[in-house]
């Protein structure tokens, strides 16, 4: 299994103990992970007040990080 999907904060686990990306919506195994390397949505997990986030709190931290970058540039 990629290391990356493995340590990723929007990699939810499920009630058989296996990894899901709740962004790309698939089961996170060692064949999946082969392309997945180079992640755009890979996050670090986040915490606030010393409490872990949630996976859908990390990916909507995410997805408004891109949307930021997206803003930048020459007007």
């Amino acid at each position: 299994m990629s290391i990356k999907c493995a340590a990723c904060g929007i990699a939810d686990k499920t009630s058989e103990g296996k990894l899901w990306c709740v962004k790309y919506k698939f089961e996170i195994s060692e064949e999946t992970t082969v392309n997945r390397s180079n992640c755009y949505y890979f996050i670090e997990p986040q915490f606030e007040d010393g409490e872990p986030m949630s996976v859908l709190q990390n990916l909507m931290l995410k997805e408004c990080e891109l949307t930021s970058r997206r803003m930048r540039g020459p007007v």
